[in-house]
């Protein structure tokens, strides 16, 4: 709707190829904004628009648009540029991409991506199709029982900026199996010297990677 309302004056910008002022435009507005403006002009002009948005905007945008969206936008944009994107990507949204793509688009995506990315994204696609693995992100704070809250929060300060849920921290043992998972509120009103120990209620409910999505759903409703 906001693209079809703005796209006169757009294609007007970009005819005159104002892209300073267009920038200045889109900059002013929201990822879900800039994403409804893209999907609503004509196809040429998609990657005009995109390519004036700074890292990491862009990666927000992009992880905002309809799958046929990114896959014909990676099609118009440079290879530097598509690798910019999808190692920025989380992992999840990406995931979800390399489904849809036809395997050897996969295949070399995947060769543009970091060692540490290339690792995750062939993990996440390694689980059965229809899994809730797929949907996983391994973007999270995970602790152990006999950190205290000084630990924990510092170890938030450090590794929080990539995490996408900062809601929940997850208590792990050493074998990295979940035993907890505890508010983050929770840290902020407690004792620094106490111990996670202290605020685990053992309560928590899971599921396991490999379970099919519609098992997922049922959890969900349940709990």
């Amino acid at each position: 709707m906001l693209g079809k309302l703005l796209q006169p004056e757009i294609n007007e910008i970009i005819a005159l190829r104002d892209f300073a002022s267009l920038k200045s435009i889109i900059n002013e507005w929201t990822p879900p904004e800039i994403a409804e403006v893209i999907e609503d002009v004509e196809l040429e002009d998609r990657a005009i628009i995109f390519r004036l948005l700074p890292q990491p905007l862009s990666t927000s945008v992009f992880e905002y648009l309809a799958l046929e969206s990114q896959e014909q936008l990676l099609r118009s944009l440079g290879q530097t540029e598509v690798e910019a994107i999808i190692n920025d990507m989380a992992a999840d949204d990406r995931t979800t991409l390399f489904e849809d793509l036809p395997g050897p688009i996969t295949k070399q995506l995947i060769t543009l991506l970091s060692p540490q990315e290339r690792l995750t994204a062939l993990k996440l696609l390694g689980y059965p199709e229809s899994s809730i693995g797929r949907l996983m992100t391994p973007e999270y704070i995970a602790v152990h029982e006999d950190w205290t809250v000084q630990q924990v929060l510092d170890f938030i300060r450090k590794n929080g900026d990539d995490q996408e849920n900062l809601q929940l921290v997850y208590v792990i043992d050493y074998r990295g199996r979940l035993i907890d998972d505890i508010k983050i509120n929770r840290f902020l009103i407690t004792s620094l010297e106490g111990k996670v120990e202290d605020l685990m209620d053992s309560t928590f409910v899971s599921l396991h990677a490999n379970d099919d999505q519609e098992t997922a759903i049922e959890v969900f409703r349940k709990y």
